[in-house]
């Protein structure tokens, strides 16, 4: 049996993926992947992660609403979720409501707590912040090597 934890990436951003599994696997820790909110919540459903690592803005459905989901299952509930997000970025030209809401960096962030996750890290993500966080929520979580 592996000491180390299991990992769900879910990251719309195939280039970032591949950095952030290659980063956490050199690290021990096992690493699953999901490119959408939906692939996401189905993996944390049937793998019960250590961690869900889950980027704000994705397609289809948003991390906020990802996290708000695994957050009402009783089976997902207490697996810690760290939301990454550019800082201050926008979602794109002309969509005023979107610009709005993910513009402000606090905002994002008190979003994101609401929403129950544990952390939030702005892109780019230093690799030791990240590893850092990683740890400390896995412990925060419940999870000893």
């Amino acid at each position: 049996m592996s000491s180390k934890a299991c990992i769900l990436v879910v990251e719309d951003n195939r280039s970032l993926i591949r950095v952030y599994k290659r980063l956490l696997q050199k690290e021990g820790y096992k690493v699953l992947t999901a490119f959408d909110g939906l692939e996401g919540l189905q993996k944390a459903q049937e793998r019960k992660p250590n961690l869900i690592i889950l980027d704000v803005m994705m397609p289809e459905m948003d991390g906020y609403s990802v996290c708000r989901r695994l957050k009402r299952n009783p089976d997902t509930a207490a697996i810690p979720v760290l939301m990454l997000t550019r800082k201050g970025s926008l979602v794109g030209p002309g969509n005023l409501a979107a610009e709005r809401r993910y513009c402000d960096p606090i905002r994002e962030r008190m979003t994101g707590f609401d929403a129950g996750a544990l952390g939030f890290l702005s892109k780019p993500v230093p690799a030791k912040e990240l590893l850092a966080r990683v740890r400390s929520l896995l412990w925060f979580g419940g999870f000893t090597e």
